[in-house]
């Protein structure tokens, strides 16, 4: 289900970012060979980060001495540091949200719940619209304006709920888009007409589904071109992305919020209709 918060002590610095949001936020400091161990680490997040490092090496086709060059560039004392950050965040992946239920209120309360829902979504949201990867965010608007692409979405049992919104408002603007039901059958056939002409675009938060990653994954290996909406701890399906959204998730516990996610599709919707032109 798609309805946990990371622990307190997920986070991969300070700042409350993950290890792969800050390979991403510095893959441009990066030179070749310590971007090739950045792209193996992201396509098997975080597993590939798990093993030893001469066997990361080995997989990103470098040295080890490299490897650990990229493990300072993130500001890590160390690789035991970035394992044990990595394996924080495996366990955020798992936990469920009875684990996240706040502590009870103390003597001196709390504020109401509105006011608390308000701070902490709204922070979600600046902060997913604030840090959104630029280069991320034009290929999709570019990929979302093709007039010679089609378009499906589909998402989790959640999640598909914000597929079938963005639907809506691209159907506004542009022929061609289609929600894809989460039921087997409905994939199945989906896959039929997913080929180089067409872009999925999915939606997979934790606890990340099985059966839509297969769905995605079968899609990219017909062609399509996958915008992946997931969380900073990433979906199976990064590796296999063409472009990458992480909004925030971090809202009220013990639930997840999907409102970054949504209005970071709201801002593509609006992006896509500045590059077509007109209003809706």
């Amino acid at each position: 289900m798609e309805v946990l918060n990371p622990p307190g002590d997920g986070p991969a610095d300070r700042s409350g970012r993950t290890v792969a949001e800050i390979l991403r936020a510095r893959r441009c400091d990066l030179t070749a060979a310590e971007l090739r161990v950045a792209q193996t680490l992201l396509q098997d997040y975080p597993a590939a980060g798990l093993q030893p490092v001469s066997a990361l090496a080995r997989r990103a086709g470098v040295s080890p001495p490299t490897a650990l060059r990229l493990v300072a560039k993130l500001g890590l004392p160390g690789y035991g540091e970035l394992q044990s950050r990595l394996r924080a965040e495996l366990s955020a992946r798992t936990l469920g949200p009875a684990e996240r239920l706040p502590a009870p209120a103390g003597a001196d309360g709390v504020s109401p719940l509105l006011r608390r829902y308000a701070g902490s979504v709204g922070r979600a949201v600046l902060d997913s619209l604030g840090g959104s990867d630029l280069v991320e965010v034009e290929k999709a608007v570019t990929l979302l304006a093709d007039p010679q692409r089609r378009i499906l979405l589909a998402g989790g049992r959640v999640s598909t709920t914000l597929a079938e919104y963005l639907a809506r408002c691209l159907t506004l603007v542009r022929p061609d888009v289609r929600v894809v039901p989460p039921e087997r059958t409905a994939r199945a056939g989906a896959l039929l007409d997913a080929h180089a002409d067409t872009v999925l675009v999915l939606f997979d938060f934790r606890r990340y589904e099985s059966e839509l990653v297969s769905f995605g994954r079968a899609a990219a290996a017909s062609g399509a071109a996958l915008i992946v909406f997931t969380d900073p701890y990433l979906s199976p399906l990064a590796g296999t992305a063409e472009v990458l959204l992480t909004p925030a998730v971090e809202g009220p516990a013990p639930f997840l919020t999907l409102a970054p996610a949504l209005a970071l599709a709201e801002a593509l919707v609006l992006a896509t209709i500045d590059v077509l032109g007109g209003s809706v």
